[in-house]
């Protein structure tokens, strides 16, 4: 069970009764592939469904059952489903409260045909920072993306997926998640640097959503 949220963010209980209907199916968070355990191949499936959403052709089905948050998103928090129980899993137990956010800035403002793009990711006063994801939607005619250089991401595994959805709209999904007992992000860092190419002239207005920070106990903050 995860509570995310909770009225003063305080939570009790003395007991607790769970029923499951008798002949039902059981399904356990993060099992994508339905195998009924949570190993790699949960986590390879995960990096190829990375960006998907609600309304791709391909999300309805087994994949939705992949957003665990429910969002209409495969993102950081539901891959963290998996990477917290991989490799020996997390330590349980207390951590710090997940703090600090994400600044996205482009080195230009303006860009000729031909020319490197630059989106520079930092991160502000990180701490428990285990995952993190956002989308960054840009327009197909303007930009071809190149790729992704870690900076400052520990021994986070970069899954970034550049997705084309089926209502025609790209996106980048910058995605990291620590696997297994690896140290979390903390502090304040040039993070990452996300890199395409302008196909003609254009005036950078890049402007990330859905951006989310997790813990190693499946805790989240918005961005």
């Amino acid at each position: 069970m995860n509570i995310t949220e909770a009225v003063g963010n305080y939570g009790s209980g003395k007991e607790l009764y769970v029923f499951k209907v008798p002949g039902t199916e059981s399904y356990i968070p993060g099992d994508i592939n339905n195998d009924g355990k949570i190993d790699s191949n949960d986590l390879t499936s995960y990096m190829n469904y990375t960006g998907l959403r609600q309304g791709d052709s391909d999300f309805e089905g087994y994949i939705s059952n992949g957003d665990i948050n429910k969002n209409g998103l495969i993102d950081a928090y539901d891959i963290s489903n998996v990477t917290t129980k991989l490799q020996g899993g997390v330590d349980a137990g207390a951590v710090d409260k997940l703090e600090g956010t994400l600044d996205v800035q482009s080195d230009k403002k303006e860009y000729k045909k031909g020319e490197e793009v630059l989106v520079k990711v930092s991160g502000k006063d990180l701490k428990s920072v285990n995952a993190l994801s956002f989308a960054l939607p840009y327009n197909a005619a303007d930009y071809d993306y190149v790729g992704v250089e870690a900076k400052n991401m520990g021994k986070m595994e970069n899954l970034t997926k550049d997705r084309l959805h089926t209502n025609g709209q790209k996106a980048l999904y910058p995605t990291f998640s620590n696997i297994g007992k690896e140290d979390a992000l903390e502090g304040s860092n040039e993070l990452f640097i996300l890199k395409l190419k302008a196909k003609r002239d254009v005036k950078a207005d890049f402007k990330p959503i859905d951006g989310i920070l997790v813990d190693k106990n499946l805790n989240t903050k918005k961005l």
